[in-house]
Parts: structure tokens; sequence; C-alpha cells
């Protein structure tokens, strides 16, 4: 505590720790500081980089060139708006003969992934042995789609990847090839495919992602399959997806050791009909002890409806969180829910309607079975219901009526009101049906 250089004093592995959490090319930068740091950079275990264009293209190659490669790569994460593309001759398209094609408004300028991307990821998941890849690609007019075999398969290091404006489409679905890959995050990807396969898997998630079922053809009729049977958590969202055509809604095959799922159909997910025999959702949820299930649109409440028709028995779920497509024409979707959950113990009901809600759900052939009687409850410990303080009062009180007849005391029923800007939220019991 003199005012000495603390720096000195740590080791040259804790310095590189700390330098992995910057840019590399901050990182890189820290060889000026002294001696002693003038290396410190090649071994660090994490490379981050961000840009686009020919400076960028040369820092990676170079980057990469002089890296340590006997040091293992705990992260390789690459950022890349592509390289600025512009043709022979503005607003035309130069074929093998070299004539034009006709004006093409969206060939006077456009930006595509760097080829030496394909290089870069093949030499951090092959060469330095990186255990976790980030490969993000955003303002680009072509979407990066991976050589087969991908430049990250049959790594043996490789546990967790994240990918970000890539097209996955035929075998690069197929993630056999990466066989200790744990953890896989897909955020506005275009997955086109009969079936994802990912036997080691056990964190998935897929966010505002287009899944076309077969070959990505409008009128194929077979959802994709995704088979992962070692998953414990699964995430598919689509609330900010803006597709062309609409994605369609997956098929879950079993997943025996799921413990934790949250699907958000809030986007313009689409719903096949050839199979008409079995949930596309439900059932590969069905072994899940916390589970969320969010529709807040048409189409949305249509592929969870048409679920409940085989709908399974939660025999593990102690937590589900719904919101209002459940109840938006009248409770039975609910009571459905609730003869099919033996063991739940909390049960949220997030409700947004403000008015007597219009149905435009098709409900020909969705069949809800109340053949089965209520359950008694017994492991339930709450119930919550979060709703705006100009929420459709007849359908809460609907609500409640079904509570009171599934014999839930009042006592375990709370209703809490959604905060408005500036006001804090408020909760109160409910005493009585």
């Amino acid at each position: 505590m003199s005012g000495g250089d603390l720096f000195s004093a740590l080791q040259d592995d804790l310095v590189q720790h700390v330098l992995s959490f910057l840019p590399s090319r901050d990182a890189v930068k820290s060889a000026t500081l002294s001696r002693r740091w003038r290396h410190l950079w090649r071994s660090t275990p994490a490379v981050r980089v961000r840009g686009d264009g020919d400076a960028f293209r040369l820092f990676v190659n170079t980057l990469l060139i002089h890296r340590d490669g006997a040091s293992p790569l705990r992260l390789f994460e690459i950022d890349a708006a592509g390289l600025l593309i512009r043709p022979s001759r503005p607003g035309y398209d130069s074929d093998e003969d070299g004539d034009y094609d006709d004006y093409d408004y969206y060939n006077e300028e456009r930006k595509v992934v760097d080829p030496y991307i394909d290089m870069w990821i093949r030499h951090a998941v092959s060469t330095c042995r990186a255990r976790s890849l980030t490969a993000c690609f955003k303002g680009v007019d072509t979407m990066w789609s991976p050589p087969q075999p991908p430049p990250f398969a049959s790594s043996p290091h490789l546990t967790t990847m994240h990918l970000q404006g890539v097209k996955l489409a035929h075998g690069l679905l197929d993630f056999s090839c990466c066989p200790a890959l744990l953890h896989l995050t897909l955020r506005a990807c275009r997955l086109h495919g009969e079936a994802f396969v990912a036997p080691s898997l056990e964190r998935l998630s897929i966010i505002d992602s287009d899944i076309q079922d077969g070959c990505g053809e409008e009128d194929s009729m077979t959802p994709t399959r995704i088979c992962a049977p070692s998953l414990r958590y699964l995430q598919l969202s689509d609330e900010n997806s803006d597709w062309d055509p609409s994605p369609t809604a997956p098929s879950l095959e079993s997943l025996p050791l799921l413990t934790s799922a949250s699907i958000q159909l809030s986007g313009d997910t689409q719903i096949c009909y050839e199979d008409t025999t079995r949930s596309l959702l439900l059932h590969g949820l069905s072994e899940a002890t916390s589970l969320e299930l969010i529709a807040s649109t048409t189409q949305g409440r249509e592929i969870l409806l048409r679920d409940l028709t085989w709908c399974p028995v939660f025999t593990k779920l102690k937590t589900l969180i719904l919101n209002e497509w459940c109840v938006y024409d009248d409770v039975t979707a609910l009571a459905c829910l609730m003869r099919h959950t033996p063991r739940i113990e909390d049960l949220i009901l997030v409700l947004n309607f403000k008015m007597p809600p219009i149905s435009k759900v098709k409900t020909e052939g969705i069949y809800i079975t109340s053949e089965h009687p209520f359950l008694t409850y017994e492991h339930l410990k709450t119930v919550e219901i979060k709703k705006c303080r100009r929420c459709y009062e007849a359908r809460v009180n609907e609500i409640l009526k079904l509570f009171s007849d599934c014999g839930i005391p009042s006592s375990k029923i709370r209703i809490r009101y959604k905060k408005s800007q500036g006001q804090p939220s408020k909760q109160r019991k409910f005493h009585s049906v």
C-alpha cells in the first residue's frame, strides 16, 4: 500500500486471467506497459474480436498466428459485421459469361460474412482447443452458413456454443459431431431440417429463430423434430422474430432428464397439422419440474390449445407459469392443466387482457377433455395471479370460481397488481370466492 506497482507482484497466470476479460485489441496493447507484459497477451485464455473490413481481417489473422498455440482457449468470441461488397457495375449482377442481369436494387451494395470466418473458428476450436465458442453476425445481408463438416465439429473440448445470425440446414442440425457440447444458444438463426439432433446437450436455447420443417419449404407439413435425450433445460422463444415465411413450431421428442423449460410464443410461429395423433410440445415437456408456457398471439394460443388434446400427466411438475392463453375464452384449458399436474406446488397466472377477449383461434378438431376429476392438490403452496388493474374482471372471477371448485383454500391465493410506470407493485390476499 506504499504506492508501488501492485501488478508486478501478480503471477503471470493471474494477469492473463484479467486480460482475458478485455477485447483482444486492448489485451495486445498491454504489451507496451513493460518488458514483462510484452508476451503475456499471447497466452490469454480468451480471444474477443469485433469488427469488419480488411483491417479487421488483418488483425485477427495476425493475432491467431502469433498466439501461443500451447495455451488452450477458454473462450473464442467473434462479433463480425461482415465485408462490404460492391459489384463491378452498380445495380447490376455479372454472371459467369460476363453479362449483366437485370437491375437489382439489393445488389447495389451488400455486406457478406468474411470467408476467413471458417478458418478462424476451425483454428480456435481445433488448434487452440477452445471450450466455448461465440459467433455473432449482425448487419449482414447473407447469413454465415458453415461448410460440411462445420469448423466446430469433432472437438473433444468444445462444451459451450452461442451462435447468432447463422444458417444451419440439412446435416448441420446434427450436433452428434460435437461429443462434448453441453450448452447451445441459437439466436436469430435459420434452422432448416427434418431433425435437430444433439445427444450430449444439457441446455438448449432457441431464440427468435426461423425453424422450418423439411428443407424449409413453405408447403412442407412435417415439423422439425428436436431430439436431445440428455437435455435438462429448454428455452423456445419467438418474441422478436420477423421471418418470411413464418417459422413453424418444432416437435419435441422424449426428454427424460428435463427439469426446467420456458416456451414463449409471442411471434409468428405457425403450426403443422400433418400428425394429428400426438402433441408437438407438451409430450416432450412432461418430465419437467418447472415449466413456463406463454402465448401472446393467436398462433401461439392455437399451438398450445391443440396440444391439450393429448395433454400428458406432469408427474414431477412443481412450478407452472401461464399467461392468459389458457383462460382467453373460458377456464377449460386451465382446468385441463390442473387435472394433469398432481404435484403442483406453485401456480402463477399472468393476465394482461383489459376487455372481454374475442378469440380468433380455430378450435375445430381441438378437444380438451374434462373427464378426469379434480385432484386434492395436497402439495399446493401458493396460487399467484398477476394482473393489471383494468384486467377483465369477469374472467378473473371465473378463475377464482374454478379454484374454489378444486378445493383450493382462499388463504393460498394471492392477487398481485402489476405496477404501472412510477408506481410500486401491490399485492393482496384473496379472502373469499
